[in-house]
């Protein structure tokens, strides 16, 4: 068995923690501080209404399974990992391949130092047990019959270790996370399952598609003063750089042929943090808007040169 961690409750603030507009003696659950699963908390984080929404109903429901479905880089990961550094709550997290296994996820025997096998928990058992969280990173890229592996918990039910016949009932609290491109992206996303139906039924699912454009500047604003830039200069880099991104998500989405991918919020961050660093980039190299836009966001030297044009458009004939 794992080595436990005495997790303790703890109440929060929703306005606070969420910055949200609610009675200020609206409270939240969460644990006390100093367990090493807790994601680490970005103070930058912006707080969509609509995914708050959904995420506070999932959680105050008691609701075990949640789905996050979107196209790559919407921010499907980075939800309930902040939610989670809110509440100090651990969040047990497993990129997932096609090769992963059901004993990664649930545990397995392993020699000790004495050569005796002895039972580890995996993140999914070792979350049931302690009442804490585990995300599974791009899950539909593993085999399905892998991951029916977690049925019976995902029900609320107690599972038998056939190897110890230990019996484990999930504590309340236990929830898992679920990322996943959808099959039918527009997107490259090679290896990606379609999961059988009873291990599908037993989710609650959610959309995540790309932050309004007011909230994505505040999130590159954010960043960009995180690293010391002026407010003023952050202001008008996050609007160039958000700007950019949905004109090329757009295009993207309208199926031109020319841009075969979007552009993420993290890309987007990168592209401002590099234009304020390559200030001093001479306009026969482009300036330090397009330099900082090659060296930042990867893409085919066609989708390149378009979004160059509409980098050039939104910044005038100044480099």
């Amino acid at each position: 068995m794992s080595q436990s961690f005495q997790l303790k409750p703890a109440s929060y603030s929703l306005a606070k923690e969420f910055n949200v507009q609610v009675d200020p003696r609206a409270v939240i659950t969460g644990y006390e501080p100093g367990h090493h699963a807790v994601p680490p908390k970005d103070d930058g984080y912006v707080f969509n209404r609509g995914r708050l929404r959904d995420m506070l109903a999932f959680w105050e429901a008691g609701l075990i399974g949640l789905k996050l479905q979107g196209d790559p880089s919407t921010g499907k990961s980075s939800l309930p990992e902040q939610f989670h550094a809110r509440l100090n709550w651990p969040l047990y997290k497993v990129s997932c391949t096609p090769t992963t296994e059901a004993y990664q996820l649930l545990g397995q025997l392993v020699p000790g130092l004495d050569g005796r096998l002895a039972w580890t928990d995996g993140p999914v058992l070792r979350a049931a047990r302690e009442g804490s969280s585990v995300l599974l990173d791009e899950g539909n890229v593993m085999e399905p019959g892998q991951a029916t592996s977690m049925n019976l918990l995902l029900d609320g039910y107690c599972i038998t270790i056939p190897e110890t016949g230990e019996i484990v009932t999930p504590k309340p609290g236990f929830r898992v996370f679920w990322t996943e491109n959808p099959v039918d992206s527009r997107l490259v996303v090679a290896g990606r399952n379609v999961q059988d139906a009873p291990f599908e039924d037993r989710w609650m699912v959610m959309s995540v598609d790309y932050l309004p454009a007011d909230e994505e500047i505040r999130v590159v604003k954010n960043a960009l003063l995180k690293v010391g830039t002026d407010p003023n200069k952050a202001e008008l880099t996050a609007k160039l750089v958000v700007g950019v991104a949905n004109q090329t998500r757009q295009a993207y989405r309208n199926r031109d042929k020319v841009i075969v991918s979007p552009m993420s919020t993290r890309s987007a961050i990168r592209w401002a943090k590099l234009i304020r660093r390559f200030q001093n980039v001479k306009a026969e190299e482009g300036g330090p808007t397009i330099y900082a836009l090659r060296r930042g966001v990867s893409m085919s030297p066609e989708q390149r040169d378009a979004v160059e044009e509409y980098t050039r458009a939104a910044v005038g004939t100044a480099p």
